[in-house]
């Protein structure tokens, strides 16, 4: 009779292909930004983005007069590919006699521990924009304020990212009387398309980014690896991803915060 083994019970390819599944759907920001996975499989851990710079209106011309060439300027932007991963330790026993629920779980934490790091990357892109308004996202007049330092003629889409307590504020400078107002509402009335409240950012401090402003560049698919621990009977399994997050538009966030 062939024995059944806690090793044949895991297969790590079959567990990437989970994570890799779940990812897209666990990362919370990635919604709002430009993604780009063409570059799965390219050799090099640097990359680099170009920036176009306007070329001007169209001019007026005259029959016969040949027309003057504007020079398509260009700049660049390198951004260098990260590695993130997690890992995790399960005993044999756990595997053999609850297979299906360690295996989902471990996918889970995984897939949630990876995402997790790919959303404070996000944050920390947010923070390299070098437009700022003085005050903070708690009233409307401020949202309103700040969006005007995108200096845009055009409606855009924006997004706020704010911390729950902020919000909070927020939302009560808004209601008049009894009221309740959903966070659609506030969006509404603020100016944005959506509102994104994370702890991860501190009291007071807030972005409001343009849509897909940002960019989240996966270099290579979620990958797992197993080993074997034959004194203590466990089974590491090791979880990485290689991604980088990018400010694709320089001029596509504005941070809040009173700096007076």
């Amino acid at each position: 009779m062939t024995q059944t083994k806690a090793a044949d019970l895991l297969n790590p390819e079959v567990l990437a292909d989970v994570v890799a599944g779940k990812l897209a759907n666990a990362i919370r920001f990635a919604p709002y930004a430009k993604v780009d996975s063409t570059l799965q499989g390219v050799a090099g851990d640097t990359i680099t983005r170009p920036v176009y710079a306007y070329v001007g209106a169209a001019a007026d011309l005259t029959e016969g007069v040949p027309m003057d060439p504007a020079k398509l300027s260009m700049t660049t932007t390198q951004v260098t590919v990260k590695e993130a991963g997690k890992a995790i330790e399960v005993t044999e026993k756990a595997i053999i006699t609850n297979v299906s629920g360690t295996m989902d779980e471990a996918a889970n934490q995984i897939t949630l521990a990876i995402a997790d790091k790919l959303d404070i990357d996000y944050l920390a892109t947010l923070g390299t924009t070098l437009l700022s308004f003085n005050g903070t996202a708690t009233t409307a007049a401020n949202i309103i304020d700040a969006i005007a330092v995108f200096n845009d003629e055009d409606e855009q889409n924006y997004i706020l990212f704010i911390n729950p307590k902020d919000y909070t504020t927020l939302s009560k400078s808004l209601i008049d009387g009894n009221s309740y107002l959903s966070k659609e509402q506030i969006a509404d009335m603020v100016g944005v398309k959506d509102i994104v409240k994370t702890n991860r950012l501190a009291q007071g401090t807030s972005y409001i980014q343009k849509e897909k402003a940002v960019e989240i560049v996966y270099k290579k698919r979620p990958n797992i690896e197993k080993d074997h621990d034959i004194l203590a009977r466990t089974f590491v399994l090791a979880g990485n991803h290689y991604y980088t997050t990018n400010l694709f538009n320089a001029n596509g966030v504005v941070k809040l915060a009173a700096t007076i």
